[in-house]
C-alpha cells in the first residue's frame, strides 16, 4: 500500500505525525487517520498542513490518478514533468525583450486545462515577468536620459529576473513550491 501525500510530504520535511501536529494545531490522531486514508479531511484542515508542510494545498487535497509515491517524491520527480518548462521559456526568453513573456504565455494557453499545477505555476512565471518588464522598460528609459543611475538600474532588474528564474526552475524541477517575490496578480 502507497503512503498518503500528506504521509510522503511530512516524511520529506522531516517532520514525525506528532511535531506535525504541534506545528499546525491538528490532533496527532487526525493526521494519522488522514494519513491512512480512513477520513476525508476538511479543505480547511488540509490547508493548515500545507502551510506547515511549505507545499501548496492542492497538492494534498488532489488525487485523481491514486497516491504519489514515496520515492518519486523523495527523488524530486514530478507527476507534472512540463511545469519546470515555464520557467525554462521564460529564461530563454530573456534573451530578446518580450520573448520572456511571450513563450511561458503560449506554453501556458497550450497547457493550462491539462493539469493544476501547469496552470499555476505559468500564472506565476507570467505575473512575475510582467511584473519585471514594467519594471524594466521605465529603467531603460532612464538609462537613455541619465545613463549613471538607469545602467546600474536596468543591469540590476535583469540581473533580478535570471536569478529567480534560475532558483525557480531548479525548485519545479525538485518539486518545490515555487515563489516569485515582487510579483502583481495579472492572471
Amino acid at each position: 500500500m502507497r503512503p498518503s501525500k500528506l504521509a510522503v510530504y511530512r516524511r520529506k520535511k522531516g517532520l514525525t505525525q506528532e511535531s506535525l501536529a504541534e506545528l499546525s494545531g491538528v490532533t496527532t490522531r487526525t493526521i494519522q487517520r488522514i494519513e491512512k486514508g480512513s477520513v476525508v479531511p476538511h479543505v480547511q484542515t488540509l490547508k493548515i498542513l500545507a502551510g506547515c508542510l511549505e507545499i501548496d494545498p492542492e497538492l494534498l487535497m488532489d488525487e485523481p490518478e491514486g497516491r504519489v509515491s514515496e520515492k518519486q517524491v523523495l527523488q524530486g520527480k514530478s507527476d507534472v514533468p512540463l511545469a519546470p518548462l515555464f520557467h525554462l521559456a521564460a529564461l530563454i526568453g530573456l534573451s530578446l525583450p518580450i520573448l520572456n513573456i511571450i513563450l511561458p504565455f503560449g506554453l501556458w494557453l497550450v497547457l493550462r486545462n491539462q493539469n493544476q499545477e501547469y496552470e499555476q505555476q505559468g500564472k506565476q512565471v507570467l505575473n512575475f515577468q510582467l511584473s519585471m518588464s514594467m519594471l524594466l522598460f521605465p529603467a531603460i528609459a532612464l538609462m537613455v536620459w541619465y545613463f549613471p543611475i538607469g545602467f546600474p538600474i536596468s543591469a540590476l532588474i535583469y540581473v533580478f529576473m535570471v536569478v529567480m528564474t534560475l532558483l525557480n526552475l531548479y525548485r519545479s524541477v525538485k518539486m518545490i513550491p515555487v515563489k516569485y517575490p515582487w510579483s502583481y496578480g495579472f492572471f
